[in-house]
């Protein structure tokens, strides 16, 4: 415990935090918290850890903002539970490929997501909904959410990741949700698919938590951060800033892929 202790509070432990906390914090905004596997795997952690450490990372900044839903009456865990249930499923299935799988092989499927969802983003001309009327979100959250894509996304986001949250963010603008029941409904997604994966990579030994807890405790700090920033964000800084990100998660993976 003195040596993890000793680990946490070097200056690798604060640049763990710092990756957690930006990560946390645009993908709280965006969608994009993709962006904390290809961060860790340039300081120097290796591929099945990264993958482990980001979906325990993920999941617990998930779970701080879901519980934080649930607590305002904004997110009914009852209401969702089955679809948490199939992300959940989906997690761990994309887990158990991505053990079976080699990393060029995750990078190739990664890459092909990317590029469909980027397209999806910028040929869509109405995936952003300021004003809806209570009676027409309720219609689309209980009739509009076909549960094939939660699970299809976190079976992807079990194994690689880089992306899932702003596909599920772009799925949801799709069916005619406004902006912040999309991030919450992705929130909650991410908890679950990322808890599903996670369980799989403990059990199998993968885990270290010496990258784990300061990642993760950036991330709780960055997800809040995040949802205070929410309100001030403007529709056209999103349509602007949700391909850009794309665009950098896709250069990501095909640099990758050349190396």
């Amino acid at each position: 415990m003195e040596i993890l202790l000793q680990e946490w509070l070097s200056i690798k432990g604060l640049i763990l935090f710092t990756i957690g906390l930006l990560a946390a914090i645009i993908g709280v905004l965006f969608g994009a918290a993709g962006i904390l596997m290809p961060s860790l795997l340039l300081v120097g952690i290796p591929i099945h850890t990264t993958v482990a450490v980001n979906k325990f990372a993920t999941g617990i900044s998930a779970l701080s903002n879901v519980v934080s839903f649930v607590i305002k009456g904004r997110l009914s865990l009852k209401k969702y539970f089955s679809i948490m249930i199939v992300s959940c499923l989906g997690g761990v299935l994309g887990a158990i490929f991505a053990i079976l799988l080699s990393e060029r092989i995750m990078n190739v499927v990664a890459c092909i997501s990317l590029i469909f969802a980027f397209i999806m983003v910028l040929r869509s001309n109405k995936w952003i909904v300021k004003d809806v009327k209570k009676k027409d979100v309720k219609k689309s959250e209980e009739q509009r959410i076909n549960k094939l894509v939660p699970f299809a996304i976190s079976m992807y986001d079990g194994g690689f990741g880089p992306g899932s949250a702003l596909m599920n963010i772009t799925y949801f603008l799709k069916k005619q949700h406004h902006y912040l029941k999309a991030v919450e409904l992705t929130r909650m997604i991410s908890l679950s698919s990322c808890t599903g994966a996670f369980l799989f990579y403990y059990f199998t030994g993968i885990v270290n938590w010496g990258i784990a807890i300061p990642v993760s405790l950036g991330s709780i700090a960055g997800s809040f951060l995040g949802l205070k920033i929410i309100p001030h964000i403007q529709t056209k800084w999103i349509q602007i800033i949700l391909p850009i990100i794309f665009l950098f998660l896709i250069v990501q993976v095909v640099t990758d892929l050349i190396q």
